[in-house]
């Protein structure tokens, strides 16, 4: 089995493990979901569109700056989730949360390392990477008042204060740029060809 066949189903296993977890996370919920919190968790949020690049790349080569942001949406999911989250009941049952936390972030990561961007990727392109989670904070804080309800215990300045919140978020935001970091210097590293770096 050639390299491309391996990589086409990866990015198609992927892409069909999201739906299933998603599909049987509604299933489980039952009446109780409710699309607009259930589309207020980055998780859910860096899972759908990692599964939308996975399955774009199975058909057709994915400019490396769209992957690379699947990639560090997910591993910031999973790091989070190992960090903060394990061991918290957040309604979530166990194959989806294993998926959506575990599988997934593992998943891209290998994807990425065994089919670096074929283009050198600018750091300070890179950064653009950081727009949405810090829109997602900032919708968060502000919608979580009028809904009473925040995604994330970690977000919750009612349970927490407005100053935890804050430090959390902004070790979180370091997460972000460390990882932005690192998976644009391996990407560049793996790809391995010289030459200036320009924007995919």
């Amino acid at each position: 089995m050639t390299r491309t066949r391996v990589l086409t189903l990866l990015r198609l296993a992927g892409f069909g493990l999201v739906v299933s977890a998603e599909i049987y996370l509604i299933v489980h919920l039952g009446p109780r979901f409710n699309p607009v919190t259930h589309f207020g968790y980055f998780t859910v949020l860096s899972n759908v569109f990692a599964a939308l690049v996975l399955l774009a790349g199975a058909f057709t080569e994915v400019p490396g700056p769209v992957r690379g942001a699947a990639v560090l949406y997910m591993l910031t999911t999973g790091i989070v989730y190992a960090v903060l989250l394990r061991g918290i009941d957040v309604g979530t049952p166990l194959y989806a949360n294993r998926i959506l936390h575990v599988v997934l972030p593992i998943l891209v990561a290998v994807d990425w390392l065994a089919d670096p961007p074929r283009r050198r990727i600018a750091l300070r392109k890179a950064l653009w990477w950081l727009v949405f989670p810090l829109a997602y904070l900032a919708f968060t804080l502000v919608r979580g008042p009028a809904l009473h309800w925040y995604p994330y215990p970690f977000l919750d300045p009612d349970e927490n204060g407005y100053g935890t919140v804050a430090v959390l978020s902004l070790v979180i935001a370091v997460v972000f740029v460390a990882l932005t970091w690192l998976i644009t210097t391996v990407g560049n590293a793996k790809r391995g060809q010289p030459g200036p770096a320009v924007e995919a």
